[in-house]
């Protein structure tokens, strides 16, 4: 599946998160549970106005603070959080797939209903449709996953090819100098960086995305890696490097592989981003070719069979896509009964009140 871009009028642009076989991951949670924010947690049904409330959230408040923007993956148009690192405020969609409910009511997280903007007799006379479109909805989602799962067990064969090939002393050699090169120790060391983990790619029902303005006026290396070993073992290096000696990582991880494979990095200090050059085809950057770090031998015994999982992986790939698309569809049909029973009159002085309760607070 050919990879295609995001359009946005904002800077700092991710994913909320993704789906996997099990459930949905974001670590937007892991702000939220930190203790640093304060979270507005969003409930209402689909089409009830909640990505809209949040665009015009992230647009008034913006300077204040430049926001970071959460899209869904399922609807890459639409909005799930947004996040004011300085106001340390979050904004987020708390419904299903990413449930968020608050731990403190009222101290750390205020719940925002805007069903209490809709007509409950209307979307009860439209109660069958309303139940026939969920159901169908998730049952799309439902073999999405079934797709994801095959994916990401043929690709973890792929990756432990990979694995038996790589010249780690080869590779450990050159992170050595690459590091001495790019991070060198800070004449004021003012302790470790941080590791953040920031979905900048996922997959949608337009295809597989990556939030390639990111590294717009970066310094580019891509990573040209079609067995995954090579670039999780040199991201993961580089990272610790990088926080060992004071420098934050941004991090995303490898949404066709298990979660603890890494895709892409920036290093904003140094204004330096690694990317897996096979999902960032229209990138320019320099170019780090992994070949140069696996046993050739091994990989050409096992190039029938990585020529044949490959294949596989696009099958499945583009299937899953499509299934994500059907369920979109659905999703859409599905918001047409709420907007028709929505008070978005209601729903703006809710948005109202919101902005001008941020406003207040980021002044006392």
């Amino acid at each position: 599946m050919a990879n295609t871009e995001c359009n946005i009028d904002f800077k700092k642009t991710y994913f909320m998160g993704y789906s996997t076989p099990t459930g949905f991951v974001t670590h937007l949670k892991d702000d939220i549970e930190s203790g640093e924010f304060t979270t507005y947690i969003i409930k209402g049904g689909p089409g009830t106005g909640k990505s809209s409330l949040m665009k015009k959230i992230a647009s008034e408040i913006s300077e204040l603070d430049e926001p970071e923007i959460y899209y869904c993956s399922s609807d890459p148009n639409s909005l799930d959080a947004v996040l004011f690192d300085n106001l340390k405020v979050i904004i987020a969609d708390g419904t299903a797939p990413h449930v968020i409910e608050p731990a403190y009511p009222g101290a750390r997280e205020v719940l925002v209903d805007l069903g209490e903007c809709w007509n409950l007799e209307l979307l009860s006379s439209n109660k069958d449709g309303i139940i026939d479109s969920t159901n169908r909805n998730q049952k799309y989602h439902a073999l999405a996953k079934k797709y994801l799962s095959a994916i990401i067990s043929v690709n973890e064969n792929i990756m432990s090819v990979g694995d038996s090939a790589l010249d780690s002393s080869k590779l450990d050699a050159y992170l050595e100098r690459l590091c001495a090169r790019l991070l060198p120790k800070k004449k004021t060391f003012e302790g470790e960086g941080k590791i953040k983990f920031r979905q900048m790619a996922s997959f949608t029902p337009e295809g597989v995305k990556t939030f390639t303005n990111l590294f717009e006026h970066l310094n580019v290396y891509k990573i040209e890696d079609d067995c995954f070993a090579v670039t999780d073992k040199l991201l993961k290096q580089l990272a610790q490097y990088a926080k060992n000696n004071g420098y934050d990582v941004l991090i995303s991880k490898n949404v066709f592989l298990s979660g603890s494979v890494y895709q892409h990095m920036i290093i904003p200090e140094i204004e330096t981003a690694f990317v897996s050059g096979n999902s960032c085809d229209s990138l320019s950057g320099t170019k780090i070719n992994s070949m140069r770090f696996y046993d050739k031998d091994i990989l050409r015994d096992k190039h029938k069979r990585l020529m044949f999982d490959e294949g596989i992986v696009k099958e499945l790939t583009d299937e899953m896509i499509s299934a994500l698309k059907t369920a979109k569809e659905i999703h859409d049909e599905l918001e047409s009964y709420y907007i028709k029973a929505m008070d978005f009159e209601q729903v703006n002085l809710t948005c109202e009140r919101l902005i001008e309760r941020i406003r207040t607070n980021a002044e006392n």
